[in-house]
């Protein structure tokens, strides 16, 4: 019997679309980087090129953006490239940055993407839309954010929810109404 060959790389490769995506100028206040991130998410859903999630990586001591991410779960039929996880591992070692760095993201983050965030060592969470809009459109966020929440602010990251959260809520549910694979774990 054959035995099948395993994965020796994997790639992240934003859409073109947001490759090309004219970043605003620094610095970048709070409410212009999630418009980004909401903005990207809407772009997303709007082209078929990923879920309904978006976010960026500000680097607070310059106010650039450093990176950008939307989810490409089903797009690269990998389960970790969350919006969160993709403006992350994009922005690489520029996460190093002595004033810290903030993440921007179009809803609560699950808590893979928390982790990722604690591993990037992220000093500020800014997010939109909550845990209980993404499961009101159907997906099935997990347990255990609350726990690492309690832990990071321990650590001194600074969580602040709700911002824009209405706007990122009616992405949520554009791409369920226009027949987006709602994906996650299974109940």
């Amino acid at each position: 019997m054959a035995q099948a060959a395993i994965a020796t790389a994997a790639y992240i490769r934003l859409p073109d679309w947001l490759a090309a995506w004219e970043l605003p100028a620094a610095p970048v206040p709070d409410e212009a980087a999630m418009r980004l991130a909401l903005a990207i998410a809407g772009e997303n859903v709007a082209r078929g090129s990923g879920g309904p999630f978006g976010a960026c990586v500000r680097d607070d001591s310059s106010g650039e953006v450093i990176g950008t991410g939307v989810n490409l779960v089903m797009a690269s039929g990998n389960p970790v490239l969350h919006a969160e996880t993709v403006a992350l591992a994009l922005s690489g070692r520029r996460l190093s940055v002595t004033g810290g760095v903030t993440l921007f993201t179009s809803c609560e983050p699950c808590i893979m993407c928390l982790g990722a965030a604690h591993w990037a060592r992220v000093t500020r969470i800014v997010s939109a839309a909550a845990k209980a809009d993404a499961e009101a459109a159907g997906f099935s966020e997990g347990a255990g954010t609350r726990e690492l929440r309690a832990e990071m602010t321990v650590r001194g990251v600074v969580f602040e929810d709700g911002l824009l959260r209405d706007e990122a809520a009616a992405v949520l549910r554009r791409y369920v109404e226009s027949g987006g694979v709602v994906y996650g774990p299974r109940s």
